[in-house]
């Protein structure tokens, strides 16, 4: 599809918001204040920014580590996002679900830390939506590791089978934790693998907003029309490690500053500036703002309580009518 320059501002936009909060939940990391284990997304941005642009708000979005790139694609606000990772009230969770166990019921967002669990999900999610016949879709957000699992298999199949609207976008950063996708993956392409399900795979430069848009595009507009399901890989990279405090002894400094040349706000940034003509200090102060509201989202979060220990013990059990609580 043809995207439009007020398509690439907004997703470039949406990738500045994703590294700025990105970039201030690693110090806060680092003081111990993220609730569980925090896996940063700096690198791959384009791909969900990429991938939702072009979502409904009524359109299901799973997710597993990396949640907060995913979520505030999807429509959540950074405040949000540092209320949950924070574990304050305010998150979509009120602070109880943390880096990568809450539900966003008001976007439609779900994540949980098994990895390859979301296929299964986003398959029961599309078969709901299906059924339902409105149109709705679902987009699941995964590892290449989770490639591997017999979740992705199954999920798969029966999306296959059903004709499900469920669109699997396979996050292929080149490593499972610390090992190399070719150490673990036989096929040349994990796309490939969507193939022995009668699945059309496209395999696509996940450092490349526009490349990611264009076929997420063309993917959401079949599946709305009954053909699915679809896949996309976007190969892309982490910046920082798998979490942090990783020793990140398994890649090189040159590797990864050759990834970083790559950088998919950089390079969005020069082609809005050069083929878009798009004035310098225009995009300068989008950066500004994104900085600003990033800080005082931050700030806002750090000042919400944390859940009490009643308050977490109240969503434990669900009454059940007739039956004593």
């Amino acid at each position: 599809m043809e995207l439009k320059k007020s398509d690439l501002l907004k997703m470039f936009r949406t990738m500045l918001a994703l590294r700025a909060v990105d970039n201030r939940l690693v110090p806060l990391k680092l003081k111990d204040l993220v609730m569980d284990g925090f896996h940063p997304y700096a690198g791959e941005e384009a791909v969900a920014a990429g991938v939702c642009a072009f979502l409904r708000p009524d359109d299901y979005v799973l997710s597993t580590h990396r949640p907060q790139g995913h979520a505030q694609a999807k429509g959540a606000s950074m405040e949000a996002i540092f209320c949950e990772m924070l574990g304050r009230m305010g998150g979509p969770s009120n602070g109880l679900g943390g880096p990568m166990q809450w539900v966003d019921t008001g976007n439609n967002f779900f994540c949980g830390s098994i990895v390859g669990s979301g296929v299964s999900y986003s398959t029961g999610f599309a078969l709901a939506a299906r059924r339902e016949g409105k149109g709705r879709i679902a987009v699941c957000f995964f590892g290449d590791g989770a490639s591997n699992t017999g979740s992705f298999h199954e999920g798969l199949n029966l999306a296959a089978i059903w004709q499900l609207p469920v669109l699997y976008v396979c996050e292929n950063n080149q490593y499972g934790e610390a090992m190399p996708v070719k150490e673990f993956v036989s096929a040349s392409k994990i796309s490939a693998r969507a193939a022995s399900y009668g699945i059309k795979g496209k395999t696509v430069d996940g450092m490349d907003v526009k490349k990611v848009a264009a076929a997420a595009a063309e993917a959401v507009k079949t599946l709305r029309k009954g053909k699915g399901p679809a896949f996309i890989e976007a190969v892309t990279y982490r910046y920082r490690g798998h979490y942090l405090g990783d020793p990140e002894n398994y890649r090189t400094k040159a590797e990864i500053e050759t990834w970083r040349k790559k950088d998919p706000i950089d390079r969005l940034r020069r082609e809005l500036a050069g083929t878009w003509k798009v004035p310098a200090a225009q995009l300068k102060a989008m950066e500004a703002e994104v900085e600003k509201l990033a800080d005082e989202a931050q700030e806002r979060a750090l000042a919400r309580p944390k859940p009490t220990l009643e308050y977490a013990l109240s969503n434990v059990l669900v009454p059940v009518a007739g039956r004593d609580a």
